[in-house]
């Protein structure tokens, strides 16, 4: 119990926290442990939550149980030592507090009080009126039961009247249901839900055609167009069939994808039917069933009509729809038989709706182009093996092929879909027939296998590619094929063709009275023409054919391009992938027969083809090497680099790939194949190699051109020609950051390996000076070295493309294939280095965008086993190392030219000038000049990349050169000091254009060097003292005779009209005195540091 009498702060009550007394007791002192709002307040009760946090600290005691107020209210009233009447007001305040918190929550709050307790009333008055409903309820049924118990004959009279009136009722409601059925099935095949239109059709008939209905003559004419509607269904789910089978919907070009240039297979298309779960395909359904669950699978998974959905566009979903329309009006085997008896007819037609597509297309495209492509075709197509036409026309080709095939597929899907419905529809119905044999007909129809839907395929497409693989006069026959098999003629065996109408003109009354007389009868029987209105599909004036005689396709189709033995290169690809999508689609079919396509081609291959090539590749290979033009800039070089390349390396990198695709698609002789690629690298690295030396060769003019090969050992290159191919200095160059492509260069190791290069070029050099004839001035000759590194480079590149594709078992040679298990390791860790870093190329320069699909005819590759590879390996290692020669002689050619002109500049200008000069040294404005030039020559020609390896460490050189040749400055004074400045400067703002500024700042290491000759001897030594010695020695030794004019030589006075002492004996003897002490000075300040 607590006492009232006990400070505010101490409470004995047993619900408190025990760490209240253990607490030090501080009177007044707050506690937040006897009051935790998060617990007790809810809500935003700031008002209220502050009061009760008082009465906590200040009054706690009056929230005890055991809490007696008259023992407070005297304790307030008494004035006593022991009383509290001290603290009467602060219980008035907090009183006050309390009553205005509560009315401040009442006036916020009232509104949900008197909700509550409306609702509350509400809640009771419903209670109260269930429960009066309740006993009402039990009232009646007792009332009914007393009712019911009464022995009452008229209920039994009444209770037949009753049903009478219900079957009266029910059978007008079925001829009211009746009647309105015609306008129902109209209205579900104008929104072509055919199933429920067949459903309610079907479903019709049954009911009108019951006895009770046959009974009623009324009906006579609703059975009548009942019968019509169910005919014009039938055909209506026929046509539509045949429109979704054979892409004559507009909403079909989902399906199938039109020929996209440069394809190299066919697209998959993302719309697939949906896959049934079914027993083996060649499962007949003529054992019965055994398992229960696979009884009841196939009637399980029928596709529900959707009325939202629009049918035609998912054709799949419409085919199923259109298969269950079917087996709804029991017309599965009549539909099967249209399918057959359509199918040749519907490809012919399917065939000439492409070609015309194909033939309009490429009309619109290339009308206006004409002359263009033939120009083309001379110069870039003409070293393609595998293209006997033109591009236009083997793209018309392609066209046709691609976009056939797509549509072919497509077909051939989809009539293997609809075998898979009608084969699962006689699933069901077997079942359902097993279960219930006395319900409905017995199932005898068959479903058609799909080589009877290939077979009539096969034909027409094997027709069309025969009329563009020989002319009428010419026959492919089998190489193995005897007396009595089959011989291939250049057309198609013609039937016997009752009669055509085909080249009948168009006549336009008569198609007016036609479309007339179909929009009455459509009109009368109430329903939609699908596509017949279609110009694409208005044959009634067509070709008329014997369904009786060898084949539907007797008339032959147009021709696009020229029948050519070549074409089959372009046939090949796109007839190899199609028959594998028929493998997709058919597993089972088999293309080794006698009839097949592979056997086709493969004869004309081997009898036609192959004695051709050997012969047209080596004039191709004479016509591209040899020739004034071979290394000038390819037309489209863009099609293949962002750099121009040399019309030679494309066009024999095209022979090679043509090689390549044509070993590919018929690997016959493939080391004959092989033999020839070597050829062609071998006649391009000598022609490259003649150009390079033709081209550094001294006193020889871009336009030189050899017209018979020179021996390259008499030919005398130039200073950097001459060094690029010093082994000492190209083992320094190729660990070069920017030439190894390094991502994050050392830089400490660049520092220390151009300090490097700079001494060994010094002793190549040979303390010589450089003439004017060592050095290459012609810019074209520049951008040419550029060039032919960037075509070697590329070259390579193209050749590690092709030898880096997998290989595929059917191009190994039968002696290739004896060492298989020892050659077709991956060979790549017993590369030598030379022939690692010329496979590096082949991964270092992207493709360009535009062809970075697979563009060629077929996937191109390069296979290499044993000797042959290593032969190659160090043919294309010598491309490597001549390509980089190209590369360090135009690095060398900057850095000997720098070194030519600022030893002129240094040694010949005049640097002692009565009045300042505003401009650089005149060899300093030529230096710029060139190394500008040959910067625009390597930009057209190379990468960045290269372009930051042709100038890195250039800086440096400068700096080294203007600090070395100083002693060779005749006199100096500060005008001088400040045109070296100028040299300095402007060197240095050239540099910025295409050096890193991170090395153009050691330019400043020369200015300051230059500029301690303003300081004098004592500011210079003065320098020394206080911030260290930043040159060396002889640096500094060099300055101070310069100060000292101790260096100055006897010039002709014509040359340098400067003013001169009166007396210069004394001035020299002076210098010389000043300079000798003040060189001590150095040398004892310089030797305190060196130690």
């Amino acid at each position: 119990m607590s006492n009232p009498f006990l400070p505010s702060g101490i409470s004995i009550s047993a619900n408190r926290n025990n760490t209240i007394h253990r607490q030090r007791y501080i009177k007044r002192q707050p506690s937040i442990e006897h009051y935790e709002p998060s617990e007790e307040v809810q809500g935003d009760f700031s008002e209220f939550e502050a009061v009760l946090r008082e009465i906590h600290e200040g009054w706690s005691f009056m929230l005890d149980d055991d809490f007696d107020p008259v023992t407070l209210t005297m304790k307030l009233m008494d004035d006593s030592s022991v009383g509290r009447k001290k603290d009467y007001k602060a219980f008035q305040r907090i009183l006050h507090k309390l009553d205005m918190a509560l009315k401040t929550i009442v006036n916020d709050y009232y509104k949900g009080f008197n909700n509550s307790i409306g609702t509350f009333g509400g809640v009771l008055q419903y209670i109260n009126d269930s429960s009066f409903r309740a006993q009402q309820m039990k009232n009646n049924l007792t009332k009914c039961k007393e009712q019911l118990l009464e022995k009452r004959t008229d209920l039994l009279n009444l209770w037949y009247k009753s049903q009478q009136y219900k079957e009266m009722l029910n059978i007008l409601e079925t001829i009211d249901e009746l009647r309105t059925t015609p306008d129902k099935a109209d209205a579900f095949m104008e929104s072509k839900q055919l199933l429920g239109a067949a459903k309610l059709i079907v479903n019709s008939i049954k009911m009108v055609t019951s006895k009770e209905m046959l009974q009623i003559g009324a009906l006579d004419d609703i059975r009548r167009r009942l019968a019509v509607q169910k005919n014009v269904l039938f055909d209506m789910l026929v046509e539509e069939l045949h429109t979704l089978l054979y892409l004559k919907n507009i909403h079909s070009e989902n399906r199938w994808r039109p020929y996209n240039p440069r394809q190299q297979d066919l697209p998959e298309i993302p719309i697939k039917p949906r896959v049934f779960k079914e027993s083996s395909y060649n499962d007949h359904f003529e054992g019965g069933y055994t398992n229960v669950d696979d009884m009841f699978a196939a009637e399980n998974d029928i596709l529900a009509e959707d009325p939202e959905k629009d049918p035609d566009t998912d054709a799949y979903y419409f085919m199923e729809i259109i298969m269950e329309a079917f087996q709804v009006l029991d017309e599965i085997p009549s539909v099967l038989e249209t399918i057959q008896e359509r199918l040749p007819i519907e490809i012919h037609s399917l065939v000439d709706k492409t070609i015309a597509e194909v033939e309009k297309r490429h009309l619109n495209q290339w009308l206006n182009t004409t002359k263009l492509s033939e120009r083309n075709k001379d110069e870039s197509d003409m070293y393609c093996l595998d293209k006997a036409n033109s591009e236009a026309k083997n793209e018309i080709l392609k066209d046709l092929l691609w976009t056939l095939f797509s549509k072919l597929e497509s077909v051939l899907r989809g009539h293997r879909f609809v075998e898979a419905c009608a084969r699962r529809i006689k699933k069901r119905l077997l079942a359902a027939q097993l279960l219930n044999p006395e319900d409905g007909p017995t199932v005898n129809f068959s479903v058609y296998h799909f080589h009877e839907i290939w077979r009539p395929v096969q034909t027409e497409v094997r027709s069309l590619l025969q009329d563009y693989l020989t002319n009428q006069d010419q026959a492919i026959v089998s190489v193995d094929s005897n007396t009595t098999k089959k011989t291939y003629r250049g057309k198609r065996d013609k039937p016997k063709q009752l009669f055509s109408f085909a080249e009948v003109s168009q006549n336009p009354e008569l198609d007016e009275s036609y479309d007339a007389l179909k929009k009455k009868l459509f009109n009368s029987f109430k329903r939609q023409a699908t596509n017949a209105d279609s110009a694409g599909n208005r044959s009634y004036h067509g070709i008329t054919i014997d369904k009786y005689a060898n084949d539907m396709s007797s008339k032959g189709h147009k021709i696009l391009v020229k029948p050519d033995a070549y074409n089959v290169s372009v046939l090949l690809k796109p007839t190899l992938c199609f028959l594998q999508r028929v493998k997709e689609v058919f597993p089972s079919y088999d293309d080794s027969s006698e009839e097949g396509f592979g056997s086709f081609l493969d004869d004309f291959a081997i009898n036609v083809f192959l004695p051709q090539i050997e012969e047209k590749v080596m004039q191709l290979i004479q016509h591209a090497t040899v020739g004034l033009d071979s290394f000038q800039d390819a037309r489209d070089y863009r099609d293949y680099s962002r750099y121009p390349i040399a019309k030679s390396a494309v066009a024999l990198i095209s022979v090679v790939q043509s090689l390549c695709r044509t070993m590919h698609n018929m690997p016959f002789h493939i080391d004959e194949y092989l033999r020839l690629i070597e050829i062609v690298l071998l006649k391009f690295y000598e022609k490259a190699y003649q150009r390079f030396y033709s081209t550094v060769a001294r006193g020889s003019s871009y336009s030189d051109e050899p017209r018979e090969p020179r021996n390259t050992t008499d030919v005398t290159v130039s200073t950097s020609g001459d060094w690029a191919q010093d082994e000492s200095l190209v083992g320094l160059l190729a660990q070069n950051p920017f030439f190894n492509d390094e991502a994050e260069p050392d830089d400490e190791f660049t520092k220390a390996l151009n300090q490097a290069e700079i001494t060994m070029e010094l002793k190549l050099k040979n303390d010589r000076l450089l003439t004017a004839d060592e050095l290459i001035f012609d810019s074209k000759k520049l951008t040419s070295l550029g060039r032919l590194y960037h075509t070697l480079k590329w070259f390579v590149r193209e050749i590690w493309d092709l030898r880096s594709s997998k290989l595929s078992m059917a191009m190994v040679s039968s002696k290739s294939a004896h060492h298989k298990d020892h050659d077709s390791t991956d060979d790549s860790e017993d590369d030598t280095p030379e022939v690692k870093n010329s496979k590096r190329w082949s991964s270092q320069e992207p493709r360009p965008v535009s062809i970075a699909t697979e563009e060629d005819i077929v996937p191109v590759l390069l296979p290499l086993r044993g000797e042959i590879a290593k032969r190659f390996d160090a043919l294309l290692t010598t491309y490597q190392q001549l390509a980089e020669t190209c590369l360090f002689t135009l690095r060398l050619e900057g850095r000997c030219h720098t070194m030519y002109y600022l030893e002129m500049a240094m040694r010949e200008g005049n640097y002692r000038l009565e009045d300042e000069t505003f401009e650089p040294d005149p060899y300093v404005i030529t230096l710029n000049s060139d190394l500008m030039e040959l910067d625009d020559c390597i930009i057209s020609s190379l990468p960045p990349k290269d372009e930051a390896f042709a100038f890195d460490g250039l800086p440096g050189l400068i700096v080294y050169i203007l600090m070395t040749e100083a002693t060779y400055i005749k006199r100096l004074n500060n005008n001088g000091v400040q045109k070296m400045i100028r040299n300095i400067l402007a060197l240095q703002q050239n540099l910025s254009n295409f050096v890193p500024l991170s090395q153009c700042s050691i330019m400043e290491r020369a200015r300051e060097y230059y500029q301690l000759y303003t300081l004098g001897s004592e500011g210079m030594i003065r320098s020394i003292q206080e911030n260290g010695p930043q040159f060396t020695f002889d640096e500094y030794r060099v300055i101070l005779g310069l100060i000292h004019d101790i260096n100055k030589e006897q010039v002709d006075e014509s040359r340098s009209p400067t003013a001169t002492s009166p007396n210069p004996d004394s001035n020299r003897q002076s210098n010389s005195s000043n300079y000798s002490e003040w060189l001590l000075k150095l040398d004892d300040i310089m030797a305190d540091y060196e130690t």
